[in-house]
């Protein structure tokens, strides 16, 4: 049994571990950059609105930028793309370091720099996942996407634990110097893995302007009326029902009276579920109806997100949070294996931007979710984001939306 699942893994192509090994590191960077951020802010300010303002800085130039950038990645060599992001990623995180040992802790500093972070990965989500199925042969394309997806979710636990306890036992100034190490360790480990890659193929669509570009896109939904059943799904569960990992540093530190190396635990636990539920989906392969295991586990979600809203109790949280994980991670999966493996390839760029848009509106629902906790109450935000989630699903389903076809 190890033999056949071995067989069937991506790993065994050479490429792809240093592709996998560099897609890690870089995403468990961005996740310590983010709970550092609001963390800090939360320090510099005490505000709950200043904690959704800082996400909403970072997540701002996913709605704007990446309908260029999936132009970008569908036009030029891929990797080009995902490198110059980073380096600008390594540039910022530097003066980070720089403006925190000097003490210039100004919100307004921090949110500039939260935008630029925002911008870089606006830049480098649609060029990395673009190019991941030039990298293997097209019979690995489910199994390496579900592989990388756990990968930075597995890493997704890490970075948040490491950011926790970087700031709990020493400072912000170390934990940003540890961020800029690890973004040029990661660009370094980009370059071995794609440096010979060639420049994507090429339609008329990606000749052509943004709105004639992203015609392709809405052509192809036209007619996979199952896949636009999952974008309508990803449009209730990314922008109103992720946030909670942004507004974590409110619920630690007002509902459970934690600190930062809770807030680290928390984050990686729902991280760590989500890992090891895209292993299993991994492991198990393309063989079961993805449509109604996208409903079920999205409204697992849904329901877990209610009651976690009201948990008081640290490590009933702790452990609940993981099962939260889980099903998120289940649906988040599926769908980034579905968009790359249902596409082709002059399209995977925008529509990996397009995905990247969905993601980008999380930073207003943010913004929203802190300025309602700011004046209520963060449980009552979490659980109108679950119940939202878990109406979408049993709408589609009681609908029999052609995403169950699937």
């Amino acid at each position: 049994m190890i033999l056949a699942i071995w067989n069937r893994s991506s790993f065994r192509v050479s490429d792809y571990r240093w592709y996998w090994a560099a897609n890690v590191l870089v995403h468990i960077t961005y996740l310590l950059q983010a709970v550092a951020l609001g963390w800090h802010m939360l320090e510099v300010t005490g505000s709950p609105f200043q904690v959704g303002l800082v996400a909403f800085a970072y997540g701002l130039p996913l709605l704007f930028i990446a309908p260029f950038s999936g132009l970008l990645a569908d036009r030029m060599k891929r990797q080009w793309v995902v490198q110059g992001a980073i380096a600008v990623a390594v540039l910022t995180s530097a003066a980070l370091a720089l403006l925190a040992q000097t003490g210039a802790n100004e919100p307004m500093a921090l949110l500039v720099a939260s935008f630029m972070l925002g911008g870089t990965f606006a830049f480098y989500a649609p060029a990395r996942m673009a190019l991941l199925p030039n990298l293997v042969p097209d019979a690995m394309v489910f199994n390496a996407t579900t592989l990388s997806y756990s990968g930075t979710r597995l890493m997704g636990f890490f970075g948040p634990v490491l950011a926790g306890y970087l700031l709990q036992f020493t400072d912000i100034f170390v934990t940003f110097c540890v961020q800029t190490a690890l973004y040029a360790l990661g660009a370094a480990l980009y370059l071995k893995a794609t440096r010979f890659l060639p420049s994507p193929k090429r339609k008329g669509g990606a000749q052509a302007s943004i709105l004639q570009g992203f015609g392709e896109i809405r052509a192809y939904f036209q007619r996979n009326r199952a896949l636009l059943g999952l974008l309508i799904l990803s449009l209730v569960f990314v922008p109103i029902g992720m946030p909670y990992q942004k507004l974590m540093p409110i619920f630690v530190a007002e509902a459970l009276n934690e600190g930062p190396a809770a807030l680290g635990l928390l984050v990686g636990s729902a991280s760590l579920g989500a890992a090891l539920s895209g292993f299993a989906v991994a492991i198990v392969g393309d063989v079961y109806p993805k449509g109604k295991a996208i409903l079920l586990f999205s409204s697992f979600f849904g329901l877990g997100m209610v009651v976690f809203a009201f948990i008081r109790q640290p490590l009933f949280a702790l452990g609940w949070i993981f099962l939260v994980g889980v099903a998120s991670g289940l649906f988040l999966t599926l769908i980034n294996a579905l968009l790359l493996t249902q596409l082709p390839d002059e399209l995977r760029g925008r529509m990996m931007s397009l995905w990247g848009m969905v993601w980008g509106l999380i930073p207003l629902t943010t913004l929203a979710g802190g300025a309602i906790a700011e004046f209520w109450s963060i449980s009552v935000v979490l659980a109108f984001a679950g119940a939202c989630v878990t109406l979408t699903c049993v709408i589609l389903w009681a609908r029999r939306s052609p995403l169950l076809d699937l």
